[in-house]
Order: C-alpha cells, then sequence, then structure tokens
C-alpha cells in the first residue's frame, strides 16, 4: 500500500511550498527526505527516517508559548502562531 498526500503552500497566486507526505507499507527502503530547490540548493535524506514520537514531542515543544498565550476555549494548529524557536516579545 502506497498513499502519497500533497499540499501545496502560497504567497498571493504563487506556489512557494510543496509538501509531499508518502505512507508505504511493506517497503524495504524507509527514509526521510527534505529538498530545497533554491540558491543554494540543499537536499537531505535520512536513512530510516525520523521517528514518530520524536517529532511529535518537538513540535508539542515548539508551540507551547503560543498555546500558554492563547486565549481560552477549543483550538487547532490553525487557531494558533506558527510553531517556532523563537519569537519576538514586547518586554
Amino acid at each position: 500500500m502506497d498513499s502519497p498526500l500533497v499540499r501545496p503552500g502560497f504567497v498571493g497566486d504563487r506556489e512557494v511550498i510543496a509538501l509531499n507526505f508518502r505512507t508505504a507499507v511493506g517497503k524495504t527502503i524507509s527514509y526521510d527526505q527534505v529538498r530545497i530547490d533554491g540558491e543554494p540548493a540543499i537536499q537531505s535524506k535520512i536513512a530510516g527516517g525520523v521517528n514518530g514520537y520524536i517529532t511529535t514531542y518537538a513540535i508539542t515543544l515548539n508551540v507551547v508559548r503560543s498555546v500558554l498565550e492563547a486565549r481560552p476555549g477549543l483550538k487547532t494548529m490553525g487557531d494558533i502562531p506558527p510553531a517556532a524557536f523563537f519569537t519576538e516579545r514586547a518586554v
């Protein structure tokens, strides 16, 4: 079984990013890959992939500040600012 998921991101009418997420069962080679077409072009391939638990922990930790600063109520990822390592804050 092989199921691709493709999601584009736009600035205005111009597509500037595409996420191609592919899951597969029964494949003999497993990896995660990131490719950036630009100057310079960058490609990274992680043999075996990144464990899903690690990536879940990482996103959870990186959104703590946004969640703590959010107003009460049920929120989705679209309701809070994007995850970031740092943000500028007024003191």
